[in-house]
């Protein structure tokens, strides 16, 4: 009796977690995951973020009400080596944000789904994202696996009232690399005659990051006309004479023309361009990010610029396009992307254009700058200073679509740390960190 009472007991159990299997089953059926990296509990930017996904889902939920949409939070330097790793894993992910930078590895882990056979967009759905070149990032090997969501570009701001103070026209800024030099040299000064400058005339960020490669060393390499990869060959090119150029040009900055200060090469890229241009430290400072237009309008050295209105204006502060050959600096933005593991492909790619409907971008606080082309024809856009933005996201450029990019901008950044805090041979620094990259990556 004790032995039969024992298997009834047993089969309970098993039916008892059968029926849960069955429920979890059924609600992972009914499941779709939005992984994100915003923390509504970290401050304002955090919480308009979030506030802003929750005003887009419950817009989705009106197309799907039976479905339950799983909110999950990755750290924004590390959600896409956990998209990787995940897929690897077998682990399923649903909708996630990306990083263009990323998408080339991505590319060959395979972990995002290919939207092509599911965004059925018209050419002009197309062409109000194409000219954005981000969006030419997304598509990796004929795949598109990405949508932008805005444009974070980076060009050059500068004090008027500090141009004013050496006689230099608040209104007309440096418009070659020769005037950039010779404006820095008048503004760098020393304000209390101890030999010590106080105000530098040009912030250029050159610390132990890869923000060195995308900020600094890539729009000067281009200025030169050279790469930092090649595609064909799929090896560093950065130690060409194109190269050496540009790293000569970013050392004389700060040990020949003396506009630069070697606080540069450490620190973060905050501290020197963010708090060192509105600490007054610095009179112009190179690749400014768009990012950076709140803090601009919080200190007063704009007005009505963010958000936008069609009466904004310049104050304190003028902003230009880089004054080199290409006008052009790094450009990105977050991207959105489904993973490949979905078991409902569909329903996730609905998902994704509920994010990046015209209306959706043009509200979303971290888009940085509109991603839609017909965005920018809003009054809000033409005054002078986001038309500069404009120009500088049009001439905008990406990093190089190699899966380790992130191993060629250590390279980089490690090479301007021996040229400038040691000062090491530049040719012989670049062939060496070129050689070590390649000897490893080459062919990748």
């Amino acid at each position: 009796m004790r032995t039969q009472g024992k298997i009834k007991i047993w089969i309970l159990f098993f039916l008892f977690l059968s029926i849960v299997f069955s429920l979890c089953q059924q609600s992972q059926e009914n499941l779709l995951k939005f992984t994100h990296i915003y923390d509504p509990l970290a401050g304002p930017h955090g919480k308009s973020n979030t506030d802003w996904i929750d005003e887009r889902l419950a817009i989705f939920k009106r197309l799907y009400p039976d479905l339950h949409i799983e909110l999950e939070q990755a750290k924004w330097d590390q959600i896409d080596t956990k998209s990787m790793a995940d897929f690897r894993a077998g682990i399923r992910h649903d909708v996630l944000l990306t990083s263009p930078q990323f998408l080339p590895k991505h590319a060959v882990v395979q972990d995002l789904l290919n939207l092509n056979p599911f965004l059925q967009w018209e050419e002009d759905q197309i062409a109000d994202f194409a000219w954005n070149p981000v969006w030419h990032k997304c598509e990796q090997h004929g795949k598109r696996i990405g949508v932008p969501m805005g444009a974070h570009t980076r060009l050059c701001i500068y004090r008027k009232d500090m141009f004013a103070d050496v006689g230099l026209n608040p209104d007309n800024p440096p418009a070659t690399l020769q005037e950039l030099v010779a404006y820095a040299q008048k503004l760098t000064r020393d304000m209390n005659g101890d030999g010590k400058t106080d105000i530098w005339g040009l912030g250029v960020y050159f610390g132990p990051s890869r923000g060195t490669i995308e900020l600094a060393f890539a729009p000067m390499l281009w200025h030169f006309g050279g790469k930092l990869w090649e595609e064909k060959t799929k090896q560093a090119v950065f130690a060409s004479k194109e190269g050496i150029k540009a790293a000569q040009f970013l050392n004389d900055l700060m040990n020949k023309y003396k506009v630069t200060p070697r606080w540069a090469v450490s620190g973060t890229y905050d501290d020197v361009i963010l708090r060192g241009f509105l600490e007054g430290k610095i009179a112009i400072a190179w690749g400014w990010g768009s990012y950076w237009i709140q803090p601009l309008e919080q200190a007063g050295f704009i007005k009505g610029c963010f958000p936008p209105e069609p009466q904004g204006r310049t104050i304190k502060a003028g902003v230009f396009v880089t004054p080199t050959n290409c006008k052009a600096q790094f450009t990105n933005a977050w991207t959105i992307s489904v993973h490949a593991l979905t078991p409902k492909p569909v329903e996730s790619v609905q998902l994704l254009e509920t994010f990046v409907e015209p209306e959706a971008l043009f509200t979303f606080p971290d888009a940085g700058l509109p991603a839609r082309l017909s965005t920018w024809q809003r009054p809000e856009y033409q005054t002078e200073f986001y038309q500069t933005w404009f120009e500088a996201v049009k001439n905008g450029r990406s990093m190089p679509p190699t899966a380790h990019y992130e191993e060629l901008a250590n390279s980089v950044a490690a090479a301007l740390q021996e040229i400038l805090v040691k000062n090491a041979p530049i040719e012989t620094m670049l062939l060496k960190f070129q050689k070590a990259y390649n000897k490893r990556y080459a062919g990748e």
